[in-house]
């Protein structure tokens, strides 16, 4: 009785502190994504069950080490798509290479199942006609992480974090993806961190590593691109990679300029000196000829992110959403110039509504993703249209 009774706890002491965690993600082909210029491109991706639509990039998943992970995926798109685990120790069933496991095909759902075994940062992506679907959006990034902010067992810990994943696109073959083969002759002309470009990245206060005095700061980097990047640390910062791919490096090493290249992913640990204020630079190179493309500046500032502000009252409203025949427009504006612009970044419709309800019909308009956009502040929203 007793021997039996000790196996039983020798079974159960590996689930202790388990969490069996359920994230629910929706694929789609219908979202847009508005670049640095204010102009449009179509995007496909994912996006969670419920929300709005997809992201580019797809959202972050974050989970603790020892979780047992269900990722539900429906497709809710005209192709097949399917979530590869890129990086995560995973069995052939639930690593979404579709000849090696399956195809979530149009209106079906599949669940990808995996135990967050060991820490460190991981990649998702469509593995279906895979450069085209990539360089049309369909990837993000995981991060599997212990709790008390050690980066891993008996390793160094840190007291903030932040994730960037880098990533590109050729607008051309976003606005045409039928016409993108032959795939090889995908130039990248667009290129992100977190989905953000230039000024854009430069001007979001969300996009800033903030430290304290002391601090040590993890920086979690990822590429998604089709460019080699390479990332130019301050020597300041006294830089010092820990972990590529998910694992543990033998040695760490300090570093100044860390190159990138498609699917890698590095654990950076800074500690900026009092007063440190500075760019975290990514530099894009053509992966054919080695020349140099853009670069992007993330900044670097001591202190704390500045409070959130409340948020006003919307002086838009837009209903039903999917419309059909007739779409209805609410604002408190005195003045709102609206554009309704088409995934081809067309505008369809447009008008300058004052305070009050306005009925626009829709009834003729084709069946799809369109924007509706303010013409002088560039905010909108997303708007389906079906019949």
């Amino acid at each position: 009785m007793r021997t039996s009774l000790l196996y039983f706890i020798t079974l159960l002491i590996p689930t202790l502190g388990m969490s069996q965690i359920q994230v629910d993600l929706f694929a789609g082909m219908n979202g847009i994504h508005q670049l640095e210029t204010g102009d449009f491109v179509p995007i496909w991706g994912y996006g969670y069950i419920g929300s709005n639509g997809i992201t580019l990039p797809a959202p972050l998943l974050v989970f603790n080490v020892d979780d047992q992970v269900d990722v539900n995926m429906i497709n809710l798109s005209p192709e097949a798509h399917t979530i590869h685990l890129h990086g995560l120790d995973v069995d052939q069933a639930n690593d979404g290479v579709p000849h090696t496991s399956f195809y979530v095909n149009t209106g079906e759902s599949a669940t990808y199942s995996f135990n967050a075994t060991h820490p460190g940062n991981y990649l998702y992506h469509c593995h279906v006609t895979t450069t085209l679907h990539l360089t049309m959006g369909m990837y993000g990034m995981i991060v599997v992480k212990y709790s008390d902010n050690q980066l891993y067992a008996n390793g160094p810990t840190y007291e903030r974090e932040y994730t960037y994943l880098a990533s590109d696109l050729e607008i051309e073959t976003n606005q045409f993806p039928a016409q993108a083969y032959p795939f090889h002759e995908i130039r990248p002309d667009y290129f992100m961190i977190n989905g953000l470009s230039g000024l854009e990245l430069e001007s979001d206060p969300s996009q800033i590593i903030y430290y304290e005095q002391g601090e040590k700061v993890l920086i979690r980097l990822g590429s998604m691109a089709y460019s080699k990047i390479n990332f130019t640390f301050p020597p300041e910062l006294e830089a010092e990679v820990f972990m590529s791919d998910g694992r543990v490096l033998p040695n760490s090493f300090n570093v100044q300029d860390l190159e990138v290249y498609p699917g890698e992913r590095f654990s950076v640990i800074i500690q900026p000196p009092n007063g440190f204020s500075g760019n975290l630079l990514a530099t894009y190179f053509s992966m054919i000829n080695n020349e140099e493309l853009q670069t992007n500046a993330i900044q670097i500032q001591e202190g704390v992110p500045s409070a959130i502000e409340q948020p006003q009252a919307p002086s838009l409203r837009i209903f039903p959403n999917p419309a059909q025949e007739i779409l209805v427009i609410e604002t408190h504006a005195k003045r709102l110039p609206l554009a309704l612009y088409n995934l081809e970044g067309r505008i369809v419709w447009s008008a300058t509504c004052s305070a009050g309800s306005h009925r626009v019909d829709v009834s003729s308009f084709p069946g799809g993703m369109y924007f509706l956009r303010n013409i002088e502040t560039g905010e909108g929203q997303k708007l389906m249209i079906g019949h």
